[in-house]
């Protein structure tokens, strides 16, 4: 038999070939015996111990290696365990003549499926927390523990899962989970890979069985060729001695062979994204995307919870650049409350001006001494520009630190447009998954993968740049161009100022511009450009 592809989303990049290890279920059907119930309780309370001693220990090894942040995800899990409402469900389930392991497991779900129909968006997200916490528990009552190595396979996971996984840099994947749950953004902080939405064929693997998990494909691989597993050893080599050879530079600027400079900046949407892109050398957040941690809302939220949001990512942006973007629902960025809308981004935010108000006033009050500019997406036309300032000059206190406010360019009218956007504008961003799907009239699946070199879509982008730098604007790129290697020299060679990537990529942009000759990439591009206004059917 031939490999067999199991398709997700990557939630955290990166390549890894290793053994399957997959989470069981401790659930029975056991009747305990009255006499040995008390004994069964206290059985449940030494596991229960036990699991914040592992928690606490995985804390304190994460504080050494820096990781503030992800400690004080995994110290949730402590609180958890202590909580007295679990404690009193277990002994419900166990006097019940339910065995320990069983009762706690059954006592986690019972208050994760609680958590999964509440409305707020941050307590739903701590279902999987409170499995994950079940789980680890019940199988230390049964004596096991859950094993560090290979590929763990489960239904999802929780943050102290991945911490510990982390700590003996494998993989993950799972049947369910999503991009911003608390799993993954430990992912990503601890640089491993990890896929998700697998659906159940995944947990048809067994322990033992070689996989290949390829995050940024977002796939798991059954039955792999040896070629494979060769390859993915040697991409998992590559990314450790690249990201440990961007550490040591990260201090240095990204300037050409001739001198000259491009920013490189970090795209996140999370905490771990952001620190992760400050330990490759990212000088700033050239797209901070505040609509993922909301995909799963049922209304709008308020300004106190964006806030808690934001004010942990700006704070370590003192006088560095933090561009933080508008909420760009629609599209298949969709949260049940505005489900069945055709508008998107922009459009959306101008139809309900309380909501714009509100997350303007949450990212003015979240920033801190961040030097603070706010993105603007899916602009059309400059009066979409003009009636955002206007809100924004309403807000308080946005007078003693006037944000810049930008725009995104993503459309081929937006492009057209990009002289008259340019006058009412700060700077520029180029989205060019966007513009590529809007030169060339591709979905957005498609897009991701399409050349931003075509003709086309070149022909957009070197129109916004002209536009911009006649007006003095800076222009930054945030789509997936930036981190091509095939594109990132021609995007240089257009004149883009700035290039904000995904956190992975980071360290290899910057050495990629440290390796080009602006010169080269200027007279390429040009070519490029020249070469298209003579081909058949192409206008200059």
């Amino acid at each position: 038999m031939g490999e067999l592809t199991l398709r997700g989303v990557g939630a955290a990049p990166g390549v890894v070939a290793g053994r399957a290890v997959v989470l069981g279920t401790y659930v029975s059907g056991e009747t305990v015996a009255l006499e040995r119930r008390p004994a069964e309780m206290e059985r449940a309370r030494e596991a229960l111990d036990a699991e914040i001693s592992a928690l606490e220990d995985i804390v304190e090894r994460l504080r050494a290696m820096g990781r503030a942040g992800d400690a004080e995800i995994v110290e949730t899990g402590i609180l958890m365990a202590k909580d007295p409402v679990l404690l009193d469900r277990i002994e419900q389930h166990i006097m019940s003549g339910q065995s320990a392991p069983t009762a706690i497991s059954r006592a986690a779900d019972a208050i994760a499926h609680v958590l999964d129909g509440l409305e707020d968006a941050t307590l739903a997200e701590r279902a999987a927390d409170i499995r994950s916490l079940g789980r680890r528990a019940a199988a230390r009552a049964v004596g096991a523990s859950l094993g560090s190595g290979g590929v763990l396979i489960a239904t999802d996971l929780g943050p102290a899962d991945v911490a510990d996984l982390g700590l003996a840099a494998t993989g993950a994947a799972l049947a369910d989970g999503g991009v911003t749950a608390h799993a993954a953004i430990v992912a990503r902080s601890l640089g491993i890979p990890m896929v998700v939405g697998l659906g159940p064929e995944v947990l048809e693997l067994k322990s033992g069985e070689v996989v290949v998990l390829d995050a940024d494909e977002g796939v798991v691989v059954r039955r792999p060729t040896r070629s494979r597993i060769e390859a993915a050893n040697q991409d998992r080599e590559r990314r450790q001695q690249a990201r440990e050879t961007a550490r040591a530079r990260r201090n240095e600027p990204a300037l050409t062979t001739d001198g000259h400079r491009v920013t490189v900046l970090v795209n996140a949407a999370t905490m771990a994204e952001a620190v992760e892109g400050f330990e490759l050398g990212a000088e700033g957040i050239g797209l901070l995307r505040t609509e993922l941690p909301f995909l799963d809302a049922q209304a709008w939220p308020s300004v106190e919870t964006q806030v808690e949001f934001l004010r942990p990512i700006l704070a370590r942006l003192a006088n560095r650049p933090a561009t933080v973007r508008l909420f760009d629902f629609g599209a298949d960025k969709t949260p049940p409350f505005l489900r069945g809308t055709a508008k998107r981004g922009i459009d959306l935010l101008l139809e309900s001006p309380d909501v714009l108000r509100a997350q303007l006033a949450a990212i003015v009050e979240a920033a801190g001494d961040a030097e603070l500019r706010i993105l603007v997406p899916m602009v059309v036309h400059s009066d979409q520009l003009r009636a955002i300032r206007k809100v924004l000059d309403e807000v308080p206190g946005v007078g003693q630190r006037r944000p810049q406010l930008g725009a995104m360019i993503e459309t081929r009218e937006a492009a057209m447009s990009a002289a008259a956007i340019a006058d009412v504008s700060d700077f520029f961003s180029i989205g060019t998954n966007d513009l590529t799907q809007a030169a060339l009239g591709l979905d957005r699946e498609r897009s991701r993968t399409a050349p931003a070199t075509d003709p086309r879509v070149l022909r957009l982008i070197d129109v916004t740049v002209r536009a911009a730098h006649a007006a003095g604007l800076t222009v930054d790129v945030c789509g997936e161009a930036g981190s091509d290697p095939t594109v990132l020299p021609v995007l240089v060679g257009l004149g883009v100022d700035e290039l904000s990537v995904a956190a992975a990529r980071v360290g290899e942009v910057r050495q990629w511009v440290r390796e080009l000759d602006y010169a080269t990439c200027r007279n390429a591009a040009r070519q490029l450009l020249d070469e298209a206004a003579h081909a058949r059917g192409e206008r200059v």
